[in-house]
């Protein structure tokens, strides 16, 4: 029961970390909304690196764990699953089509925010998508759920729901289609997770993931 509670809380914290932080600040009067927008890329990444520690320092044990066993057999894991990432890919790109074509809309509003601080702030999209992105959300969308949920189905599915509807950024019947290929990766991902029972796995994947669209962007 103590190690659900732990999990719920931190699970939790993703969606409130931010905001308890900012509202400290605005307690000894820097108002994160009425600063430039460069300060606040700055502040963003400071929560952003504070909360990755905050997260280290909660998981240590299984992260010293998992980092120890993926030293030892990555390749193994690498090579087993990277098919089932692939396929993930796949799905995802044809879905993408396919919505594109049903919506008239080429990308997500998501996607289009992403894209456009990509090209504004380079240097800050390179830690948010390549660092903080894929160790956090495997953190909190696989590591903190499947603590949380035993069964491995309810794990995959709710895991992918979870992490592919907080990709919506705007509530219309476009943006909750175009999350589908979000959710398609969340169980893709999921699914490696609890095969692999190693969160390395998944950030390593989710890593290059990232990086790849994100130097295709940059160039």
């Amino acid at each position: 029961m103590k190690r659900i509670i732990k999990n719920i809380l931190i699970f939790l914290s993703y969606f409130i970390y931010s905001i308890l932080i900012k509202g400290l600040l605005f307690l000894i009067n820097i108002n994160y909304y009425s600063m430039s927008t460069n300060n606040k890329i700055l502040i963003t990444f400071l929560i952003e690196l504070s909360y990755i520690i905050l997260l280290i320092i909660l998981y240590k044990k299984e992260l010293i764990k998992d980092l120890k066993d993926f030293r030892e057999n990555y390749k193994k894991y690498i090579s087993n699953y990277i098919i089932i990432y692939l396929l993930g890919i796949i799905l995802m790109s044809v879905t993408n089509i396919i919505l594109s074509k049903i919506t008239n809309q080429d990308l997500s509003s998501n996607e289009i925010i992403v894209r456009d601080y990509i090209q504004k702030f380079p240097l800050y999209m390179i830690f948010s998508s390549v660092i903080y992105a894929p160790f956090v959300e495997e953190i909190i969308f696989r590591k903190s759920i499947k603590n949380i949920i035993k069964n491995k189905y309810i794990f995959i599915i709710l895991s992918g729901l979870i992490f592919g509807l907080l990709h919506i950024s705007k509530l219309n019947i476009n943006e909750i289609l175009y999350s589908i290929p979000y959710i398609i990766m969340g169980i893709d991902f999921a699914y490696i997770y609890y095969k692999t029972d190693n969160i390395f796995t998944t950030m390593t994947f989710h890593l290059c993931h990232n990086l790849v669209l994100l130097i295709f962007q940059l160039i």
